[in-house]
């Protein structure tokens, strides 16, 4: 475990062709990406399918152990888009029409809006839209203290963003998000550094642990990969990863396990 404070982020996706392979999920791993940028540690990705207490489950479980949840998926106006009444139904919070959003609806569909498209006006009581003007990001902000059976009362405030499962529209939203002032956490001088080997792990490993037992507050990582030399035989590469909200503690554990190391077995990144 990291000593930092380092803020702490899980991510909820849903939707049946997740877990049934018709679509390759790119969310969870853009969230990760995101989050890691800007030295928020992920503890968790789950995926659901869309039936609303398995959806509501998992989000007060995740919300038990982070303050900052975001879903993504089933927000759209079909049969099986069952995020929102999910939240509501998890949080407490009963379902009401948000003025904004269905004006923000039927200007987009001028004229061709539809009551099943004005659906999506539809929210949890008390969701916030951020990221306007254009179309909105939903947030919902959870006070310490509450209760949702059950889970003790959560000992946190808690943040959830409610994100669409398109690809492209969930970027967009986030890259939105990213440029309001406050609105995400961010660890600014969180730092990465990096040390490649052609040592295996099992070589590797002793002095990795030395390393990894002197710097417990630097997050290290070890990471394999083979690539083919000019004959055709594999090689290994290991790329070691230090990771710290102190810049020159993760520079000194790459320093330290780089002067325990034959100069001939370290390579160029």
């Amino acid at each position: 475990m990291v000593a930092t404070s380092r803020p702490k982020a899980s991510i909820l996706l849903i939707g049946n062709e997740l877990l049934s392979g018709k679509i390759r999920d790119e969310n969870g791993w853009y969230l990760t990406q995101v989050c890691r940028r800007r030295g928020i540690e992920v503890r968790e990705i789950a995926v659901v399918p869309d039936e609303i207490d398995t959806i509501g489950a998992a989000l007060l479980r995740l919300l038990q152990e982070v303050p900052l949840v975001f879903t993504s998926g089933g927000v759209g106006p079909t049969h099986d888009d069952l995020t929102i009444e999910a939240i509501a139904r998890a949080t407490k919070r009963p379902i009401v029409r948000d003025a904004q959003m269905e004006a923000i609806l039927r200007e987009h569909y001028a004229g061709r809006s539809t009551e099943t498209a004005l659906r999506m006006a539809d929210v949890p009581e008390g969701t916030k839209l951020r990221a306007l003007p254009g179309w909105p990001v939903m947030r919902l902000d959870l006070e310490p203290g509450e209760q949702f059976e059950p889970h003790p009362p959560l000992a946190h405030a808690a943040r959830l963003y409610i994100l669409p499962g398109i690809p492209a529209l969930l970027r967009s939203k986030i890259e939105t998000l990213e440029g309001l002032d406050g609105e995400l956490p961010d660890v600014r001088d969180w730092a990465l550094v990096t040390l490649h080997t052609r040592l295996e792990e099992s070589r590797l490993a002793p002095f990795l642990d030395s390393v990894v037992a002197a710097f417990t507050d630097v997050e290290i990582g070890s990471y394999p990969r083979w690539d083919a030399d000019e004959s055709g035989r594999l090689r290994v590469r290991v790329k070691v990863t230090f990771e710290s909200g102190d810049p020159e503690r993760a520079e000194a554990a790459r320093v330290t396990l780089a002067n325990s190391l034959d100069p001939a077995d370290i390579l160029d990144e």
